[in-house]
């Protein structure tokens, strides 16, 4: 059965390299895990994951391995995305220790952290030596938080923009945008060019274009712009960092109300319910190719080439994501919009067992054939993913290098304490202004305010302590 277990693992990770022998940070994990089962004595095993359920397609292939390599049994607990921030801090409360993992987004950390739902890992990673190398320094920051080492990594959901090869390769439309923006139609290299481009491409039902008789409308730009993903996305917008070195904000400056602007103004060329949308209406819909262009993560590239509905299959192009002219220079920041991690209960019976299975998961090659696996979430971030086998036939060639080149911008959300509030108020007043309840300057007043108030409810002192060193420690790319 072993034997077949492997054979299976094998085939199901297309060109993966072999955990075991050839990773000795997978070896550590596995060896150390091993070990640990035999010094404790203990009988049957087991560990306990809360898993965001969109991995439960491809994670339990993982956990299969790692008890044929173990012993490990490892049971899984698949829960919405959007509930696992609050079960992981009811654990904090009820301190059941039911979970000795969970996975989730890194800027849950924070608040795990300052509800002791959380333990560091540093002292694991001192005696197991896992491998961070090739991760840039804004995915491989995130994993600290105040410091200290409290989640691992393995997923690269820095923002990435795609456009629609066959018609910027379209001869009439080629000439007719040339002749009207003096280039050719291409790649945008700033967020006002991506306007341009999705005005230019904008197009109505039955309306004739470029040769092109469109059926059904052609939208110029697709993006998320509901409340629980547009704070994902504003970043982008920003000329610059969201709070001064003592955390006052700067939303409410000249520079921060043309992000809201801007921000907003696109939406005239998305879908009009676009603002109810998650992930389960923005895939099929860009599948369906009725839009030019799309911001997202970038499994949306995936989801063009290997869904049997799509119609954009081989008519995609990966694009760095467009920036913003600060201080006459181009400036292109990513922000890290979701990207799973693994964190280690703080009530865990066994959390170094928990820690060992972190190791072996997200080490080089085993996190790497989670990357190239067929029905997975995980994105490539990692230098060597630019080679594995089973991730350039996965992702396409084009797209791993564009994917990986966009990750050096790759930078963290707010990765402090309170962050899903703070979330919450900009969602909220940018959805006012994107339906024309309130203009951008009253947005960015009413934003200003309810963060002021989070952050002294929290304790200012202590959050431009965590502010600051995140800012000096490289996760968010800009500078005071």
């Amino acid at each position: 059965m072993r034997r077949l277990l492997s054979a299976v693992f094998g085939l199901v990770l297309a060109g993966g390299l072999s955990a075991q022998a050839q990773d000795p940070v997978a070896d550590r994990a596995v060896e150390g895990a091993k070990a640990y089962v035999k010094a404790k004595n203990l009988a049957e095993p087991k560990l306990t994951i809360l898993l965001s359920s969109l991995y439960n397609n491809s994670f339990p292939d993982f956990a299969r391995k790692w008890e044929e390599l173990t012993g490990v049994k490892m049971e899984i607990v698949p829960l919405g995305y959007t509930d696992i921030p609050a079960k992981i801090m009811q654990e904090g409360v009820s301190k059941t220790g039911v979970y000795d993992l969970f996975n989730d987004f890194p800027y849950t950390m924070p608040d795990a952290v300052g509800a002791k739902v959380i333990r560091p890992l540093d002292d694991y990673a001192a005696k197991y030596k896992p491998d961070f190398s090739g991760i840039p320094e804004g995915l491989k920051g995130q994993q600290y938080y105040d410091g200290k080492l409290y989640t691992f990594i393995n997923d690269g959901d820095h923002l990435i923009f795609v456009l629609r090869r066959d018609l910027i390769e379209n001869p009439q439309a080629k000439a007719e945008y040339r002749a009207k923006f003096g280039k050719d139609p291409d790649c945008p290299d700033t967020l006002a060019e991506w306007e341009q481009m999705a005005a230019f491409f904008h197009t109505k039902e039955g309306e004739t274009r470029w040769g092109i008789k469109f059926a059904k409308p052609l939208y110029g730009a697709l993006g998320y712009r509901s409340i629980n993903f547009s704070y994902r996305h504003f970043p982008a917008y920003m000329d610059g960092l969201l709070f001064d070195k003592d955390m006052k904000p700067r939303i409410n400056t000249p520079q921060g109300i043309k992000a809201i602007k801007d921000f907003a103004s696109i939406v005239t060329y998305m879908p009009k319910d676009v603002q109810g949308w998650g992930t389960p209406q923005i895939y099929p819909f860009w599948g369906s190719g009725q839009a030019f262009s799309a911001m997202s993560f970038p499994s949306l590239y995936g989801f063009g080439e290997s869904n049997p509905a799509s119609v954009v299959k081989g008519q995609q192009k990966a694009c760095l994501m467009p920036g913003r002219m600060a201080g006459g220079k181009l400036v292109r920041r990513s922000p890290q919009a979701a990207g799973t991690g693994y964190m280690v209960s703080a009530y865990s019976k066994n959390p170094e067992l928990a820690y060992l299975f972190t190791q072996w998961l997200t080490s080089p090659s085993v996190g790497a054939d989670a990357v190239a696996h067929p029905k997975g979430f995980w994105d490539p971030f990692r230098e060597s993913h630019r080679t594995h086998k089973g991730i350039v036939e996965r992702f396409g060639k084009d797209f791993v290098e564009v994917t990986l080149e966009n990750a050096q911008y790759a930078s963290s959300l707010l990765l402090i304490e309170g962050n899903y509030e703070y979330f919450k108020i900009l969602d909220n007043n940018l959805a006012d202004v994107m339906n024309d309840n309130i203009s951008a300057e009253e947005a960015a007043k009413r934003i200003e305010s309810g963060w002021n108030k989070v952050t002294d409810d929290i304790g200012r002192d202590s959050q431009i302590k965590v502010w600051r060193k995140g800012v000096e420690g490289g996760i968010y790319l800009d500078t005071f």
